[in-house]
């Protein structure tokens, strides 16, 4: 078999007449027809209509095993009842949304004081872009420097400070010596673009480069503890660590962005797990099942510079919003009494190895990288240890074996949603017998595609 019949460009390999009709009224109403880049698709996007447990359905009545779970966001499965029993009881007892000091917020930030190494203080917002903005905000405050240290291919949102060199060509970003910044938006600020400092993930012999050459000008290290949003890549041995003893030796902030990390691996993120524990903390995500909040948090000294306190402003109309406080709350206990962290990691390393061996079995050129309840496909068997190696990979392979796989698997069952890698997420609602599903559905992609795949 070949590709062909996957990559067809005019349809899905399963109905989705409703779908495709949605989206051609979407776009007389909206840029593009979606709300945003991230949900387009070719040959159209797929409109989803509910979801339960571990299972996503679309407007068409094809039922998927969900393995995007909102970008991660979802850690218990969809509609958990217990978090609709949370919902019900604010509503009926408080509300939904003060704009005021309130109780629940306390509540919640106690959860995290006792859960981050990193969070003596705590503020809330609503989403990880919110939070990671105020970040670098705060830390030029703190240290009354402007310039941050990014790394390549981290993604930190989309704001001007930080959304740079995230999905590029590196023949644009300069040699891995001296890279340049490259702007993912049009329209960003020049301004922005001088203050920022782009090294490659993992590479810690350039990052002290950067710190002998601008150490005096450096307000902070912004990094994904895991490289998640380059498919599970891990931090070398030394590397975290070099970023905490850079910025203690030359009066720079650390920023983890746990986005992704926080309470999807442990209660207290990454830092936990690595032992290296940062000035300012962002969180978001799983912390409430789908729901948005996000939190930044960090050391009281660094922390009192935000307002009313010091004089980085922070505020913000939905900021501690009492109903997605009280579900982080909830979702907070139920990790506390009850921690999956053990059963999902169990689970995505049976995954790993089921389709580990279909590889060996299959001979293709292929490889899976996961921790915990996060997992990723790359269609090669090279080292990937930064976004300069996944940028070779897919010009060396292309992009036609992933989106073939996505459309392979929603032929069998399993959604996997359109990124720049293949990149899946579990809950506590999935079960054994879908992760034999996906590794024998996987198997039978390597088998039936196997020439494509080695040519």
């Amino acid at each position: 078999m070949t590709f062909d019949n996957l990559l067809a460009t005019d349809d899905w390999p399963v109905l989705h007449a409703k779908s495709k009709a949605m989206f051609e009224k979407a776009k007389l109403l909206m840029p593009g027809g979606v709300d945003g880049q991230s949900r387009l698709d070719s040959p159209h996007p797929i409109f989803m209509a509910r979801a339960e447990g571990a299972y996503i359905e679309d407007v068409d009545g094809n039922r998927y095993v969900d393995f995007h779970c909102g970008f991660g966001s979802v850690l218990l499965g969809h509609n958990d009842p217990r978090i609709r029993e949370t919902i019900n009881e604010t509503l009926a007892l408080s509300g939904v949304h003060f704009a005021t000091a309130h109780p629940l917020e306390i509540e919640l930030a106690g959860r995290l004081q006792r859960a981050l190494p990193s969070a003596e203080r705590v503020v809330f917002a609503c989403t990880g872009t919110e939070v990671t903005y105020h970040a670098v905000r705060l830390a030029r405050v703190h240290t009354n420097r402007r310039r941050v240290v990014k790394f390549e291919g981290n993604y930190h949102g989309w704001h001007d400070y930080l959304y740079w060199s995230v999905r590029f060509d590196p023949s644009s970003a300069g040699p891995v010596e001296r890279p340049i910044p490259v702007a993912q938006s049009a329209g960003m600020g020049a301004e922005a673009e001088s203050e920022i400092l782009t090294c490659e993930y993992n590479n810690t012999e350039q990052l002290r480069v950067i710190f002998a050459n601008h150490a005096t000008d450096i307000a902070a290290i912004i990094v994904e503890p895991i490289f998640h949003n380059g498919g599970a890549i891990m931090p070398a041995p030394g590397f975290l660590e070099t970023c905490r003893e850079l910025c203690s030796q030359n009066g720079s902030v650390l920023i983890f962005d746990e986005v992704i990390t926080g309470f999807r691996q442990s209660m207290g993120g990454a830092q936990t797990l690595f032992g290296v524990t940062p000035d300012l903390t962002t969180l978001g995500k799983a912390m409430a099942n789908g729901f948005p909040i996000s939190a930044l948090a960090g050391r009281r000294e660094v922390m009192e510079d935000l307002s009313p306190l010091g004089s980085s402003y922070f505020s913000g109309t939905f900021n501690g919003h009492l109903l997605n406080v009280a579900i982080a709350n909830r979702c907070c206990e139920i990790l506390e009494s009850e921690p999956p962290y053990e059963s999902l990691s169990s689970m995505g390393s049976t995954l790993r190895r089921g389709i580990e061996e279909a590889i060996r079995d299959t001979g293709v050129p292929a490889s899976i990288a996961q921790f915990g309840s996060v997992w990723s496909l790359h269609f090669s068997v090279e080292p990937i240890g930064n976004y300069r190696d996944l940028a070779r990979i897919s010009d060396l392979r292309g992009r036609a074996a992933e989106v073939a796989y996505r459309r392979f698997m929603m032929t069998r069952g399993y959604y996997i949603h359109p990124h720049s890698v293949i990149r899946g997420y579990l809950t506590t609602s999935h079960t054994r017998d879908q992760i034999d599903g996906a590794i024998a559905a996987t198997r039978a992609f390597f088998e039936g595609y196997r020439e494509n795949l080695l040519n």
